[in-house]
């Protein structure tokens, strides 16, 4: 059985706390410490929410626009076309000033504050 890092780290700040530390200092240092990858994770999933939205508003404007034949179309045009589509909305996310994954994040932390108080 395989012993991961997080256990290794919850064991040591319980051999802190026999040497000396209080254990609801050490609980609470914990809970922080967990809160912290949480709240990474939830901003991450906040940000990539916000990013298939704006794919999708893409796809629906790009829709709109006739095509060329330019490139020859095909198979291979139109997934090369989804593919830099998703690369567009994930940069737009990122870089851009959309509102919606901070809007997304007020509220999931909100929500996941008052669970922990309970």
């Amino acid at each position: 059985m395989e012993i991961g890092s997080s256990a290794l780290s919850a064991m040591n700040q319980m051999t802190m706390t026999n040497s000396g530390r209080s254990s609801a200092s050490s609980i609470s240092s914990m809970e922080r410490n967990l809160g912290d990858t949480n709240d990474d994770k939830v901003k991450q999933a906040c940000s990539d929410f916000e990013a298939i939205l704006i794919k999708q508003m893409l796809d629906s404007m790009r829709k709109t626009v006739e095509k060329t034949s330019l490139l020859g179309g095909g198979m291979a045009e139109d997934i090369f076309e989804d593919m830099i589509y998703d690369e567009y909305a994930k940069k737009m996310s990122k870089t851009g000033d959309f509102g919606i994954k901070d809007m997304l994040y007020r509220q999931l932390s909100t929500n996941s504050s008052d669970i922990l108080i309970k």
